[in-house]
C-alpha cells in the first residue's frame, strides 16, 4: 500500500500485483531445487546408512557361522535377507520362519513375513511402495531395494548358461546354496562388493534371452519363483551382479537382465554399494566397467586401482 498526492491510501496496481508475482515464482523456482537436493541427500544418507547396517549384519551372521549366508537355498528358496535377520534386530521375525518354504499361495508365518515391512531393506529415493497387494501369491508382499552381489563377470538368469547364482555363473560372494568365508576372498575385503542398491520399476519391461517377458522387481525373505532349472531363472529376486553397468536403466539398448540383474538406484548419477570390510560407497554410474567388473569378483585377482 502506498499513499496517492492526496495523501489517502490506495492498493497496488495490476502492473505492480504481477512484479511480485513473478519475483515470487523466481524465488521459488530457485529455492525449490535447493531443498530438492537438501531432501535427495538426506535420503542417499539414510540409504547409505541401510547398506552400511546390511553388510554388518553379513559381518556378524559370519562371525557367528564361520561364513557368509548363501545367496539363496534350493529346493528350500529361503534368501540371503532372511538369514541375517537376527543381526538386524528382527530375532522375532527370523524364530517365525519355516526356512523349509513354502513362500506363497498359503497364509502362513513365512508368507506373513513376506508382507512384513522392514526399513531397512527399501531406500528411501526408491519411489516404490511398501506392500504390492497380492505379489507371488503373498498378499501385501513388500518390495526390496538391495540385491547381495553373485558375480563381476556374468549378465544372465536366462539364455545361455550358467545363470547368475549358479556356482559355476558366480564368481562373487554370494550364490544358490553355497556359503562363501571371508578368508575365501582373496582380491581383498575393501575391493569385493557384498551388497547394492537395485531397481524396483514395474514399467520396465522386455523380453529376457531365454524369450520371455520379464519385468524389474526385487524381493526378500523368500521366494517361491527361485528356480535355477528354468529357462528364465529368477536369481535377480535376490541377487545382483557388477558385470552390469551401474543404473543400465539410462541405456535404452540394455537388455531386460541387465537392469534386473544391475546394481541400479534413484540417486542421481550412481548407487550406494556395500563391501566385504564393512565400508560403503557411493559409486557413480561413470566407473570404468573393467574396475566395476573386478570389484564383483571375490577371487579373479584384478588389479583395482582407484575408483
Amino acid at each position: 500500500m502506498r499513499t496517492s498526492g492526496d495523501g489517502k491510501l490506495r492498493g497496488f496496481t495490476l502492473i505492480e500485483l504481477l512484479v511480485v508475482i513473478a519475483i515470487i515464482g523466481i524465488l521459488v523456482g530457485l529455492l525449490l531445487p535447493a531443498v530438492q537436493s537438501v531432501r535427495e541427500s538426506g535420503r542417499r544418507t539414510q540409504c547409505i546408512n541401510h547398506v552400511k547396517q546390511i553388510s554388518l549384519a553379513m559381518s556378524a551372521w559370519e562371525d557367528s557361522n564361520k561364513s557368509l549366508p548363501p545367496g539363496f537355498t534350493f529346493p528350500e528358496q529361503a534368501m540371503w535377507s532372511a538369514f541375517i535377520l537376527p543381526h538386524l534386530d528382527q530375532n522375532n521375525l527370523y524364530e517365525s520362519l519355516d526356512f523349509n518354504g513354502p513362500w506363497a499361495h498359503v497364509v502362513n508365518a513365512n508368507s506373513a513375513a513376506c508382507a512384513t515391512y522392514i526399513t531397512v531393506y527399501q531406500c528411501p529415493s526408491a519411489g516404490i511402495p511398501e506392500h504390492v497387494a497380492d505379489a507371488q501369491g503373498v498378499d501385501g508382499r513388500v518390495p526390496c531395494s538391495y540385491l547381495a552381489c553373485a558375480s563381476g563377470t556374468n549378465d544372465r538368469e536366462s539364455g545361455t548358461r550358467p545363470y547368475v547364482g549358479e556356482i559355476e555363473g558366480s564368481d562373487g560372494v554370494f550364490m544358490m546354496n553355497r556359503r562363501v568365508k571371508l578368508r575365501d576372498i582373496i582380491d581383498g575385503q575393501s575391493n569385493t562388493v557384498l551388497v547394492g542398491e537395485s531397481l524396483f520399476a514395474f514399467e520396465h519391461e522386455g523380453v529376457d534371452f531365454s524369450g520371455n517377458v520379464q519385468i524389474v522387481d526385487h524381493w526378500y525373505i523368500g521366494s517361491s519363483e527361485l528356480d535355477l532349472s528354468l529357462p528364465s531363472a529368477e536369481a535377480s529376486e535376490c541377487l545382483g551382479t557388477t558385470a552390469c553397468r551401474i543404473n543400465a536403466y539410462i541405456d535404452p539398448s540394455a537388455p531386460i537382465n541387465h537392469l534386473e540383474l544391475g546394481i541400479s538406484s534413484r540417486h542421481p548419477s550412481g548407487a550406494v554399494v556395500g563391501f566385504a570390510d564393512g565400508h560403503v560407497s557411493f559409486l557413480t554410474e561413470q566407473i570404468d566397467l573393467a574396475v566395476w567388473s573386478g570389484l564383483g569378483t571375490r577371487a579373479n585377482r584384478e588389479v583395482i586401482g582407484d575408483y
